[in-house]
């Protein structure tokens, strides 16, 4: 081995022993909080995207006691993540699609993408599987469709439709909750059988949905819904088929 090669062997060994110390410094959550600063700025200042990525978005999967502290650190990851561009999108969509902790991950593809973008890597990240005895899939299910709320869907929220199924009452009404959003009114046709539902664990969908209705003075077209008052409720269907508040 030439002494140029030997030379170039060893500092690449250094560089990976550097790079595996830092790591485990930036995900340890019971080091000192300068220690883990200086962990952060070195994989921000790496210059290789594919390693210090990963790493950086790790630090988002645990807070610190100290909120400041937390708040300081998830800003400096998120900035040297953000210092290398748009071209960290395929890491942080495969880093969210793993993830639970997702707000920070979700503010990094705002800031690198557009609205199509985003919606297109959040609606990637939906789990549409049987998973209504995992608590942490459901919880990040319920999270993304909140964030989907703010977005126009482009096809209306019809792919979030088999959410309406779903067991648990949240995830149910983040749909419907987006659903009106979009008020798209072919998809807003299959709330409207809610409109007659008093089941408890309905209420406060059932509630959402009429009041969308009569702020918005939609027209209610499912002819199994009659004029007349509502049942266990302060509107009526007017025979314009709007709702009004019952005196």
């Amino acid at each position: 081995m030439s002494l140029f090669a030997f030379i170039k062997n060893l500092k690449e060994k250094q560089r990976l022993r550097s790079i595996s110390k830092n790591k485990k410094v930036v995900l340890n959550s019971k080091i000192m909080h300068e220690e883990r600063s200086a962990a952060i700025s070195y994989f921000a200042g790496l210059k290789d995207m594919e390693i210090a990525v990963p790493i950086l978005l790790r630090r988002f999967d645990f807070s610190l006691d100290h909120g400041i502290n937390d708040t300081r650190e998830k800003e400096s990851a998120m900035a040297g993540i953000l210092d290398y561009g748009k071209g960290t999108l395929p890491l942080v969509k495969t880093h969210l699609e793993s993830t639970s902790k997702i707000a920070w991950p979700i503010k990094i593809i705002q800031k690198l993408t557009d609205e199509s973008g985003v919606v297109e890597i959040l609606r990637a990240c939906l789990d549409f599987g049987s998973i209504d005895f995992d608590r942490e899939k459901i919880d990040k299910n319920y999270d993304i469709l909140c964030y989907l709320r703010d977005y126009s869907l482009e096809d209306g929220g019809k792919s979030l439709l088999p959410f309406l199924e779903a067991h648990d009452e949240r995830i149910r009404f983040a749909t419907v909750e987006t659903l009106i959003t979009q008020a798209d009114h072919d998809l807003l046709l299959k709330l409207e059988t809610l409109i007659l539902d008093g089941s408890p664990e309905n209420t406060r969908i059932r509630q959402a949905i009429l009041d969308a209705y009569f702020e918005n003075g939609w027209k209610i077209k499912d002819p199994s819904v009659p004029v007349g008052a509502l049942p266990s409720s302060d509107f009526e269907v007017t025979d314009a088929r709007v709702l009004k508040k019952r005196i």
